[in-house]
């Protein structure tokens, strides 16, 4: 059964993009996307708060900095 999901790119052209993707829990296939720009961009972690939870796809050009601050933000 699928279910959305909010995700937020990190890095690249569309690097702070929030959006719902429906992905199958059940799915063998990791969680990703291709961005506007044609990489393929990987959940790299999850972070959850009380009101909802967010994965963060991390495009090929991210740099530590943008990773680390959309973990805090």
């Amino acid at each position: 059964m699928d279910q959305d999901i909010e995700c937020v790119i990190v890095g690249g052209p569309q690097h702070g993009t929030v959006f719902n993707h429906a992905w199958a829990a059940s799915s063998t296939k990791p969680l990703g996307l291709s961005t506007r720009d044609g990489e393929l961009c990987l959940a790299a972690a999850r972070r959850q708060d009380s009101v909802h939870t967010r994965y963060l796809l991390l495009h090929p050009q991210a740099t530590g900095a943008q990773f680390l601050t959309m973990l805090v933000a």
